[in-house]
């Protein structure tokens, strides 16, 4: 009797069944780990760029500066709805890489701002950063001493947000974890976890 050497189809097959449940478990827990991973990066650049703000406050005796929010932001006739400088061009006076914490690696446009140019896909490649300083301290506190904030008087440091992502890069808008914040005490967050 000779003796067969190989596999059968329905051997084959099995095989390529097992294999294809094996990767359909393990799919989701991968991007999971990705989308997690770029989290904690993203939260990484938000401590970066509190440190580089903390630098600039200290320089200007606590005092907020008057920053463009939105750089890209124009009226129809193509003048800038807010006036002053990026806070880019602000911070990168307090590092010598001008790259160095600027972009979220989940970085994507997703919903139109009226009033900003089309044809970017990241708000890094269209502002030069992936966060947007808080406005309502780039316009209203310019000027002021951080502690003069009602939230930083009342000791709700840890409350006020300086910095945040443009939008949920990190999941569903409205759900814990999508959004980072940096927060006037220094730490970086979710506001919901706040």
């Amino acid at each position: 009797m000779r003796r067969r050497s190989g596999f059968t189809i329905v051997e084959i097959m099995v095989v390529t069944v097992i294999l294809a449940v094996l990767i359909a478990i393990l799919l989701p827990t991968v991007a999971k780990a990705r989308t997690a991973g770029k989290r904690v990066a993203c939260r990484a650049q938000l401590s970066d760029i509190g440190r580089l703000f903390q630098m600039y406050l200290n320089d200007s005796r606590n005092k907020l500066p008057h920053v463009n929010s939105i750089p890209s932001l124009r009226y129809p006739d193509g003048t800038p709805v807010l006036e002053g400088l990026s806070i880019v061009e602000l911070l990168t006076r307090y590092t010598k890489d001008v790259q160095a914490g600027w972009r979220c690696p989940a970085d994507a446009i997703t919903r139109k701002i009226p009033g900003t140019p089309d044809g970017f896909e990241t708000y890094f490649a269209r502002e030069r950063i992936s966060y947007q300083y808080n406005p309502m301290l780039a316009q209203v506190y310019a000027g002021k001493q951080l502690n003069d904030h009602p939230l930083y008087r009342a000791g709700k440091q840890n409350q006020l947000a300086i910095f945040w992502e443009f939008e949920p890069f990190h999941g569903r808008e409205n759900t814990l974890g999508s959004m980072n914040y940096l927060f006037a005490d220094t730490h970086v967050g979710d506001l919901g976890n706040e």
